[in-house]
């Protein structure tokens, strides 16, 4: 679980920015959005972040998909090859040419940690890795120095297992030392979260999770969803189909995948519908509506989010869902019930409709605007003044410009503009 995550000198955010979802107040309004790792520290299963088109809501989460990139690729960089993830902010000479700097703090399983890594185009400058044992910090790592490996000094916390890994100046220690079988297994239990227990889709990401329908229970959810959400379907099933035309297969290529790969390739989808008469009639998923589709492809994805306790972090989720169905995907993060794993969701979204104090506390809420001189920041509707309570009506105080993280339109020049270029093809 994700207690909080800082980036700094990013792409659009330009100072350092906190994005936490642990909860300082712990009221009883939606009490069931809130996981609880320790006894003493509440965590939010899912996040809304709000703000105008360009103002930087996707950078946060591509800040987060590119800590998750230092920490699992970065380790099989070669020697010179350039951080290509390096993305200061470019529009103050005072940030051009600095470190970007992230930090996180993180649960795997019971343990608590917090990681921090500072790096530019050609090496990582800073890194550091602390475990919560009590209140204050106890040392893991630390490598104050980017390309000397050998002075990377162990805290009492490393324990167990090889602790020195010769490291290029552009690779992480965390990605060396957590892709090791020679390192501990906290370690490796380290690296294995940000591999496996992240997710970053962008909004025209396609998911596809493979041979979902064997796993246990699996069919039975998407067979639930899509007759219980009115779309209008029955049931599906899987056929067999026949390969593309012209698909041969090199030969090369071992029968054992050969054979993988041809159940992919000839599995074809059917849905069931049902017609006045009341009698089923089978389609194919070609003929399918775009949202059916993409709802056959996402519900076994969250599906495996929240049986393995993930994050996953998604932006313009209104791109890939409908809003009703995408207040019935964050209710079910929401419901202790159901999200018994401690997953989390965390999406970018302009759809006002979910911003509502029947779905979110308003700690859940985040807006984000951006200025030159600042860049982007993102605020917490809880850290708005007291007039704002849990009961407001978010949006319509959103929508009006209270709460600001709304464009600022000029009309009148916008439209003074299309008004010349008419009048200039007429001449």
């Amino acid at each position: 679980m994700i207690v909080d995550f800082t980036v700094e000198n990013f792409r659009s955010i330009k100072k350092e920015q906190l994005f936490s979802l642990y909860v300082d107040k712990k009221n009883n309004h939606h009490a069931g959005n809130i996981s609880y790792a320790e006894d003493e520290i509440g965590l939010l299963k899912s996040v809304a972040v709000y703000g105008a088109n360009a103002s930087g809501k996707t950078n946060l989460l591509l800040a987060v998909q590119t800590l998750k990139k230092l920490i699992v690729e970065s380790g099989d960089w070669k020697d010179g090859d350039s951080i290509d993830c390096y993305e200061p902010y470019l529009l103050s000479g005072e940030t051009i040419n600095k470190p970007t700097k992230f930090e996180i703090e993180f649960y795997v399983g019971k343990e608590r940690y917090r990681y921090h890594i500072e790096y530019n185009l050609k090496e990582i400058l800073f890194e550091k890795l602390d475990q919560y044992k009590t209140s204050k910090p106890s040392n893991i790592f630390t490598r104050a120095a980017p390309d000397d490996w050998k002075l990377v000094k162990f805290g009492d916390s490393y324990k167990g297992g090889k602790k020195q890994f010769a490291f290029f100046p552009n690779n992480a220690y965390l990605s060396k030392a957590g892709n090791s079988p020679e390192s501990p297994d906290f370690m490796r239990e380290i690296y294995n979260f940000f591999r496996r227990k992240i997710n970053v889709l962008g909004a025209d990401n396609n998911i596809d999770v493979l041979d979902w329908e064997k796993k246990p229970g699996l069919s039975e959810v998407i067979n639930s969803f899509l007759s219980k959400a009115d779309f209008g379907i029955s049931g599906f099933s899987f056929e067999k189909g026949e390969l593309p035309d012209g698909f041969s297969f090199p030969p090369a290529i071992p029968k054992s995948i050969r054979s993988r790969i041809a159940e992919q390739l000839t599995k074809k989808a059917v849905f069931k519908h049902r017609n006045d008469a009341g009698d089923e009639v089978v389609f194919d998923i070609a003929k399918e509506s775009r949202g059916t589709k993409k709802i056959f492809k996402l519900i076994p994805f969250f599906t495996m989010v929240l049986i393995s306790g993930e994050a996953v972090f998604i932006d313009e989720i209104e791109s890939s869902l409908h809003p009703h169905i995408a207040e019935l995907v964050i209710k079910l993060f929401n419901d202790p019930l159901v999200n018994t794993k401690n997953a989390q969701l965390i999406f970018t979204t302009h759809d006002m409709s979910l911003m509502s104090q029947s779905i979110f506390r308003k700690d859940q809420v985040y807006l984000c605007a951006k200025s030159t001189a600042d860049g982007s920041e993102f605020v917490s509707l809880d850290d708005y003044d007291s007039s704002l309570k849990d009961s407001s009506p978010f949006a319509k105080w959103y929508n009006e410009g209270r709460l600001g993280g709304i464009p600022e339109i000029n009309y009148r020049d916008i439209a003074d503009s299309i008004i010349g270029a008419i009048n200039h093809a007429q001449a």
